[in-house]
């Protein structure tokens, strides 16, 4: 994937390479924690509508965390309602947990989507929404021209049962429901670092 140097060790090249996206992450609870990391842009912090979320200046980089641990499978909802399995049984599995009041998740979006249509024969790509009514996902989605396969969490459990408080967190499971990795904060999923998690699923 783009964004960089091309992948190594046989890897790809991403055939349509993005600009590096900010990085920055949404809170659901206020957290004086500021973090820092390479690469260039502003810092900006601003308090979402009606207190719901701080979004601040993650690490400039997403924090990657390898081997988290245990994140015990559950069932996420899709616009029908039917209950979907998260990660999904048998496949290389990312989990985007996202919110349409979370900026650094709308930034973060378009090259996560990229990513996931470059590897679509090779892993899952399951978009959670956090806590918002079908119809207003449905509406972002569509104003936004996401093609993302998105998924609804309506109470929050999805993210509680994984102690999701950082907006957007995207974990990648491999073929056996396995943990890998876990990225906390906006991350630029077109890049070469991006790349080699990805492959990490399967490999």
């Amino acid at each position: 994937m783009g964004g960089g140097p091309g992948l190594r060790g046989g890897s790809r090249p991403h055939p349509n390479p993005l600009p590096q996206a900010g990085e920055g992450a949404c809170r659901i609870t206020p957290s004086p924690l500021r973090g820092e990391g390479w690469g260039e842009g502003l810092r900006r912090r601003h308090l979402l509508g009606a207190g719901l979320a701080l979004a601040l200046p993650a690490a400039r980089a997403a924090q990657i965390q390898t081997n988290p641990g245990a994140h015990a499978p559950w069932q996420a909802l899709d616009f029908e309602g039917r209950k979907i399995a998260v990660p999904m049984a048998g496949r290389p599995t990312i989990v985007n947990f996202w919110a349409s009041w979370c900026e650094p998740c709308r930034v973060e979006m378009p090259t996560l989507q990229q990513m996931a249509d470059f590897y679509s024969d090779q892993l899952v790509l399951q978009a959670v929404n956090f806590k918002e009514r079908a119809s207003a996902v449905q509406r972002h989605v569509k104003a936004s021209a996401w093609l993302v396969p998105v998924l609804l969490d309506p109470l929050g459990e999805g993210a509680q049962g994984w102690n999701v408080k950082v907006f957007p967190t995207t974990v990648g499971f491999d073929a056996q429901g396995r943990p890998r990795w876990r990225a906390q904060g906006e991350y630029d999923w077109s890049s070469a670092e991006a790349g080699k998690l990805v492959e990490g699923l399967w490999r």
